[in-house]
This record gives C-alpha cells, sequence and structure tokens, in this order.
C-alpha cells in the first residue's frame, strides 16, 4: 500500500500551483482528470511497535507534504494506527500509560512510538464506529481496501456488507 499512497500524493502535486515571484504554493480545486478521490483513511493495524519502522519514513513525509499543502489536502489523507498487543485505555492496568502518551502527543505533537503527528492508538480498531464515522461523512462511495489475515479480512467484508461499502482484497 506504500505505492499507493505515493500515487495518490503525486496525483496531488500535480494540481499544486506555485507563484514564480513569492514562492507561495497552493492547491486549487483538483480536476476528476487528475483524482477521483475525496478522501483516504488509512488503517495500519500492528502486533507491535517495531512493525511501523520500514514505513513511518514514507508517512512522515506524506504527513508534511500535505499539511504544507493545506486547503484541499487539510484532511483528504487520514492515518489510524493501531498497536495490537498494547493495553487498551479501557484496561485499568493501561490508565496511567495511556494518559501519559495522551499528554505527551498533546504536548509535542508528535506521537511517542512512531514519531509522526498521527496518535498510535491501542489495541483494535472498532469496526462498527468507524465504518458509522465514514457513512456519516458522506463523502461519496467507500471502498474499503485490505491486505492482512484472512481472519479479518472476513470480519471487514461483512462489515462493508452491512454499511453498503465496497471491498477488495489483495493477497500477497
Amino acid at each position: 500500500f506504500a505505492s499507493i499512497l505515493q500515487s495518490i500524493m503525486h496525483r496531488y502535486w500535480k494540481a499544486r500551483h506555485s507563484c514564480p515571484n513569492c514562492k507561495h504554493t497552493w492547491v486549487s480545486e483538483i480536476p476528476p482528470t487528475i483524482m477521483h478521490l475525496r478522501k483516504v483513511d488509512f488503517f495500519w493495524i500492528n502486533r507491535d511497535q517495531r512493525s511501523f519502522e520500514w514505513f513511518v519514513n514514507l508517512l512522515s513525509q506524506l504527513e508534511i507534504e500535505q499539511a504544507e499543502l493545506g486547503g484541499a489536502m487539510e484532511r483528504f489523507l487520514e492515518m489510524h494506527m493501531y498497536i495490537t498487543s498494547a493495553l487498551q485505555k479501557t484496561d485499568m492496568k493501561a490508565v496511567g500509560l495511556q494518559l501519559a502518551l495522551d499528554l505527551l502527543h498533546d504536548k509535542g505533537k508528535r506521537d511517542l512510538i512512531t514519531g509522526l503527528k498521527t496518535r498510535t492508538n491501542a489495541g483494535r480498531p472498532n469496526w462498527d464506529k468507524v465504518f458509522k464515522q465514514l457513512l456519516d461523512q458522506k463523502k461519496g462511495k467507500v471502498t474499503v481496501f485490505y491486505c492482512g489475515p484472512p481472519q479479518l479480512a472476513r470480519i471487514l467484508r461483512l462489515k462493508c456488507d452491512q454499511f453498503g461499502f465496497s471491498f477488495r482484497k489483495e493477497v500477497f
């Protein structure tokens, strides 16, 4: 999925304009010939912190470029990171740690685990909540692209059917 994210960003760069005098850059309305996407929510779920390392540089670059472009790009790509081996905020054993991580993220504007602006969540996504939010955003047709264990693919396919989303699975 790294190449897909890079491809999306390259399409947005094509729509970027720059003033030759003051070097100010902006993104105008992006023509459908360049991009049909209106929003990308990227969910990355890993068992442990080390699994994030190989991909963090690309995600960090995407965060920086999205912030620089602003305008149409401001909330185009949202990243949702999860570590399944970490205890969730609802677990009493983890309340102190999660509170400390939240405070450090709020203060430093960086996630302590990945170094990204995007906060890493403990546990697994609540798919009902996630899909309901996507539905409520009314951004048009929703397609879920998935790569990972077949057990989660079955769950996501059922959720897509339930919420009226398309489902595509990549097998490596």
